[in-house]
Parts: C-alpha cells; sequence; structure tokens
C-alpha cells in the first residue's frame, strides 16, 4: 500500500465517505486527545476524502484544531473501501447485520483484488519451496479473524448469511423474528424457497427447521410445508420431547443409584400419575389437577 504522512487542514478534509461514522458522541476521545494528544493520525485518500477516522475528525474540530496529521493513501477505489470497511470492523458498533454485509463486501473487495494467491511451504526433507496454490478466501477468513477477534467459522458464517438469505428473511431478522441459528438453516433453501415457507418455519425449532429443510431438499418446499400444516404444534411436541428426554435422562442416572418411583414425595408421584393419565387420553382439566400439576 501506498501511504505518506502529511499534516492538512481539517476544512480541506471531506467527510463524504458513506462508511464514516458521523454524529456519535466523542466527549472521551476529546479528553483523550487533550491528554495525550491524536495517537493515530485519520487516514485520508489523495482528493482528501476521509477513509478511517471520523470521530477523530469530529473531536479535533470540537476542540478547535484546525489541522491534523493524516495518511495519505494512494490507492485505487477498492483498496480504499477496504480501509474503511476494516475501520469498520474494528472500531464501529455494529449491529449483527451490518457487519454481515460489511463482511460479505470485503471478502467481495478482496477476491477482486487477490483473485489467485500462492504460499510458500518448504518440503520437509529437502528444503525446496514448492508453491501451493490456495484460494483468497481462506487467507482473507484468517486476516480477518485476526482483525475481529470472531473466528473463521464465525465469519464465513455471517458471510454466507448475507449473500443467501432472500430480503424476507433479512426483514425477519430485523424485526427480531429469526435468531442466527435458524437464519444458519434456512438460507440452505433457495431465495425463492426461503420466501415461500418463511411464515411455516420461523416459528420452528432449530433442529425442526433442519429437518424441514432437508425435506424441501428431497420432496420439494410444497410437500415440506404440507408436512408442517398436518402437525400444527410442532413447537409444543418439540419442547414436550425435549423436555421429556431431560427427564428419563435424569430417572436413568437415578434408577442407577437404586431410587425408584415410590421414594419421590407425595407430589412429585402425583405428578407422574396426571403424565400417566393423559398418555392414556383420561387427562383431567379441572382447576385442583391444574393446581396440583403447575403448583
Amino acid at each position: 500500500m501506498q501511504a505518506k504522512t502529511e499534516t492538512r487542514k481539517l476544512k480541506d478534509l471531506k467527510a463524504t465517505n458513506p462508511y464514516l461514522r458521523l454524529g456519535t458522541d466523542v466527549s472521551d476521545l476529546e479528553k483523550s486527545i487533550q491528554t495525550v494528544g491524536l495517537i493515530a493520525p485519520i487516514v485520508i485518500s489523495v482528493e482528501n476524502v476521509i477513509l478511517a477516522g471520523a470521530r477523530r475528525y469530529q473531536a479535533l474540530l470540537n476542540l478547535g484544531y484546525t489541522q491534523t496529521p493524516v495518511v495519505v493513501i494512494d490507492q485505487g477505489e477498492l483498496e480504499r473501501e477496504l480501509i474503511s470497511i476494516d475501520e469498520n470492523l474494528v472500531r464501529k458498533d455494529l449491529n449483527k447485520m451490518e457487519i454481515e454485509g460489511h463482511l460479505r463486501r470485503a471478502k467481495e473487495i478482496y477476491k477482486m483484488l487477490h483473485p489467485i494467491e500462492e504460499e510458500v511451504v518448504a518440503h520437509e526433507t529437502t528444503g525446496e519451496k514448492p508453491r501451493k496454490e490456495i484460494l483468497p478466501s481462506a487467507k482473507f477468513l484468517n486476516l480477518v479473524a485476526e482483525k475481529t477477534g470472531l473466528s473463521p467459522k464465525q465469519i464465513h458464517e455471517a458471510i454466507n448469511r448475507d449473500e443467501m438469505a432472500a430480503k424476507s428473511v433479512k426483514e425477519a431478522r430485523q424485526k427480531g423474528e429469526l435468531s442466527i441459528s435458524q437464519t444458519n438453516e434456512i438460507v440452505k433453501l433457495s431465495k425463492d424457497d426461503q420466501k415461500k415457507s418463511l411464515e411455516y418455519v420461523k416459528a420452528l425449532p432449530v433442529k425442526d427447521i433442519k429437518k424441514f429443510v432437508k425435506a424441501a431438499h428431497a420432496q420439494g418446499v410444497d410437500e415440506a410445508m404440507r408436512g408442517i400444516s398436518r402437525a400444527p404444534h410442532a413447537r409444543e411436541f418439540s419442547e414436550v420431547e425435549n423436555i421429556l428426554k431431560r427427564l428419563h435422562k435424569k430417572l436413568k442416572q437415578l434408577s442407577i443409584e437404586g431410587i425408584t418411583l415410590e421414594h419421590f414425595p407425595d407430589e412429585v408421584q402425583e405428578l407422574f400419575s396426571e403424565l400417566s393419565n393423559f398418555g392414556s387420553g383420561n387427562f383431567s382439566n379441572n382447576q385442583e389437577n391444574e393446581e396440583s400439576l403447575f403448583s
């Protein structure tokens, strides 16, 4: 990267970059500048457009500074955009979907700038250095992992969610109707199938969405949705199944210690009796039984 440090007048700098973080509280940064000075110069293009450091720029203006040290980047448009994205990923408080969009765009730029890379690998016995071709995405994931603290898997999944999710799925996430884990499964469908099935699957737990996606791939999304419609209480069934599985596991552990149902307190034995009645279709709905079951 071609870069040089200079001093520029603040009035000449242009805060027109869409990635800049403007209009935020910079009072703490102002105090830091007053105490130790400006540690990191503002990064600008040769056209004086701020690429990174909008908060520093704002703090300096608030403090009455008229000029500032800057690092001038003499690079192409893609490199300049990548610098701005890097700054945001490291410093800016983004929501999850903004991070995903930034990561996806960063990957696109990185692949355009580095379509093929080579990694030098030393030969174990002869010391020769044959060249091993690697995909740019692998190096990109490692670079971003170092900067953000996210694992390469987290970065890959974040980019995949942004690339593969239909607009309706993104809107549902924005409203809080879908979790990240649910989205990771839904985006395995085509965008058309995501849109078609969203209302059917967004209330399902993750493991049931996995089953739905598998069925949609095997039978088509329409047939998979008909399967859901035949089980309108799928979420409730799944919750009960999980509870019963945990109960079964716990009872097995107790049985190893010689503890049976008769060792339980009377109220617990009554609960087991109610469950037995439910299983035989004789579950009572009167107030007394409801109180004993849920109290």
